[in-house]
């Protein structure tokens, strides 16, 4: 691939030593030698979001790669993007935010390889919600109404921030024609509770267990008004990328797991039997949500054969860019590296993207 931007020399001297230091994700693997003992550590957020990961895991997939994958759990995903471009996590995840665009156009050399939370329709797993009181008084059932109004989002210039932006476009309103209130998911229903918020855009399975608590209403779904669009993604660091056999198992496992998973659902709902009982299992013992929560819950669609959006995440970047959030330019289209799932689906065969 060419270079996504250009930085400095220093800068870039500064990320190699980095990375040398870091010695993670095992010796080179060239094309065509065994994974069988390389380590590979993958950055999570211990979300349900994460299901293939877990997926590929608890099925043996990476250990068939010959891999041993070690779960290092963050915070949240931006958390990630620093030891990413030094080399010291191979894999990580999450939302394509202004700050990660910042952070490749300073030179952190990441790559955005595979589909990891996807919203086709039957799997808009970040609804609109609404406080109660509100929506049964009347005053709020729609985008118009939300002027001047206090909406939360999980934190400024996300993904999340151009889904209400095109939300807001349905009713007329602009982006900032609302209040924004920037709060963690997780902390969005008791904010409803409270009366610290009047709507939100929160993720699964905050989403339910608001609406199980009676404190919010789903007004909207984001499949209605920015079908698919690409609110997480698999990212290698850039010394992983480059150890082209090594990243390959791993995303033949990766994708083996998002299979597994995918193969639960069916337009969204949790198909009954052994499937979909395993699915609940393995991901409420490693996310430590209830099972009637996580059954309840909307889920988020990942792409079998791990295709991207690339389109969603230009449409996000020209938001980020309008809103004057970008400091430096970055070729989005450079920054998808396909190769890894083309290859993987090479070795598996093609599953098909449902919701295409």
């Amino acid at each position: 691939m060419k270079p996504i931007t250009r930085a400095s020399g220093a800068g870039m001297a500064a990320l190699v030593a980095s990375a040398l230091l870091a010695g993670c994700g095992g010796s080179s693997s060239e094309a065509g030698e065994s994974c069988s003992g390389q380590k590979v550590t993958v950055g999570i957020t211990n979300s349900a979001s994460d299901a293939p990961l877990y997926v590929a895991d608890k099925r043996g997939h990476f250990k068939e790669q010959g891999l041993t994958v070690t779960f290092q759990p963050f915070d949240s995903a931006a958390k990630m993007i620093a030891p990413l471009g030094s080399g010291q996590l191979d894999v990580g995840a999450g939302a394509p935010s202004a700050g990660f665009y910042n952070a490749v156009s300073r030179g952190l050399p990441l790559r955005i390889v595979a589909d990891k939370g996807s919203m086709p329709k039957g799997y808009g797993y970040m609804p609109v919600m609404v406080r109660k009181d509100l929506y049964d008084s009347g005053k709020v059932k729609k985008a118009a109404d939300l002027r001047r109004l206090k909406v939360a989002e999980p934190a400024q210039a996300t993904a999340t921030s151009s889904t209400l932006a095109a939300y807001l476009q349905t009713g007329g309103l602009k982006y900032n024609d609302v209040k924004h209130e920037y709060i963690g998911f997780a902390q969005h229903v008791t904010a409803f509770q409270n009366g610290a918020i009047d709507a939100s855009l929160t993720t699964e399975p905050s989403a339910t267990v608001a609406e199980q608590a009676g404190v919010a209403v789903r007004i909207a779904s984001p499949p209605d008004f920015y079908d698919k669009q690409q609110l997480a993604v698999l990212l290698y660091s850039g010394k992983f990328a480059e150890q082209k056999n090594l990243g390959t198992c791993f995303m033949t496992a990766y994708l083996k797991g998002a299979r597994d998973y995918m193969a639960a659902f069916d337009g969204g709902k949790l198909v009954k039997g052994a499937k979909g009982d395993e699915i609940v299992k393995i991901v409420t013992a490693a996310t430590g949500l209830k099972a009637s929560v996580y059954t309840a819950a909307v889920p988020n669609y990942v792409d079998p054969d791990g295709k991207v959006n690339v389109t969603g995440l230009k449409r996000d970047h020209d938001f980020f860019k309008q809103q004057g959030l970008l400091q430096g330019d970055v070729d989005v289209d450079e920054m998808v590296d396909s190769s890894f799932a083309e290859a993987a689906v090479a070795k598996l065969g093609n599953a098909g993207s449902a919701g295409s």
